[in-house]
């Protein structure tokens, strides 16, 4: 049976037409997939993603494309194969040369796939409130905006008082985020295949608040005690919510899973250790060779 692919492009994009081109000759010319090219320039890609019956999506872009395809997705997850068009391409293995290689092993049904805990974040007044809703593949970050005075957090785990934060802010990470703006802030690597939410906050008012580790499966509570008329609520770096005072923020694990394709031709920690130079010793200068 032929397998139906979704390619997913901005022509808008500098630089994606030859590779565009490149990829639809590889995919179009092979008798046993179904290739469906869709233009991520327009608007009605979203709702087109979420009614999508493709067996996999292609993006070719770079991580934010991607973290932006699979919001789109929403409960309709299918397996996402990230072409590198961008600057670090984290979640995006493969590159614009390896049309052949993820073709094969797509008629082959031999993905490499791996399937990754995402974020369902609501922002509500109370039950009878009208709430804010969206998914998050790799963060939820609360941020303290303009003017820039310190905001104050309460934050409650499965109906208990962890305690209330001074500062900049808050992130809230899944493994897959946690080598975002988390790992910036301080905050540690998680391994993608651990179920897990990393709270690491924003420049803390004190040095007891640290980052936190929690089970997948933990409700989190997010009470808004002071913000900035700024502050905001970020998805991802890309979706942006204005928080007010009286509103609370829920943070549960999502129904639906990323599924994230890994190019084989690398070994499991290659990102990490190519990308983001984990492991690279100091670089020691003798002193004859000043």
């Amino acid at each position: 049976m032929a397998k139906t692919v979704l390619l997913l492009a901005d022509s808008a994009r500098e630089g994606i037409r030859p590779v565009l081109h490149r990829w639809q000759q590889v995919f179009g010319g092979e008798d046993k997939i179904s290739l469906i090219t869709e233009d991520l320039a327009d608007k009605a890609s979203a709702q087109k993603l979420a009614e999508t019956s493709a067996d996999v999506v292609i993006v070719l872009g770079g991580d934010g494309t991607i973290l932006n395809a699979a919001r789109s997705l929403n409960g309709n997850q299918k397996p996402i194969l990230g072409v590198n068009l961008g600057k670090l391409g984290y979640l995006a293995e493969f590159s614009p040369e390896d049309a052949d290689l993820a073709m094969k092993d797509i008629v082959d049904d031999n993905l490499l796939t791996s399937s990754r805990l995402m974020i369902d974040a609501q922002v509500c007044k109370d039950s009878s409130d009208k709430c804010f809703s969206s998914l998050a593949v790799n963060d939820v970050v609360i941020q303290a905006g303009p003017p820039f005075r310190m905001i104050e957090l309460i934050i409650d785990v499965d109906g208990a008082r962890l305690g209330s934060m001074r500062g900049d802010g808050l992130i809230i990470a899944t493994a897959t985020g946690s080598t975002g703006h988390n790992i910036s802030a301080g905050g540690p690597v998680v391994d993608h295949k651990l179920d897990a939410v990393v709270l690491t906050p924003i420049c803390p008012h004190s040095l007891t608040h640290r980052p936190l580790v929690l089970g997948a499966n933990s409700g989190i509570t997010i009470t808004l005690g002071q913000v900035n008329p700024q502050s905001a609520l970020i998805i991802d770096g890309q979706v942006t919510h204005k928080l007010e005072g009286d509103k609370k923020i829920h943070i549960n694990v999502a129904n639906q899973r990323f599924l994230l394709v890994h190019n084989r031709r690398h070994s499991r920690w290659h990102t990490l250790q190519a990308k983001l130079n984990w492991g690279i010793g100091p670089n020691y200068v003798r002193q004859d060779d000043k």
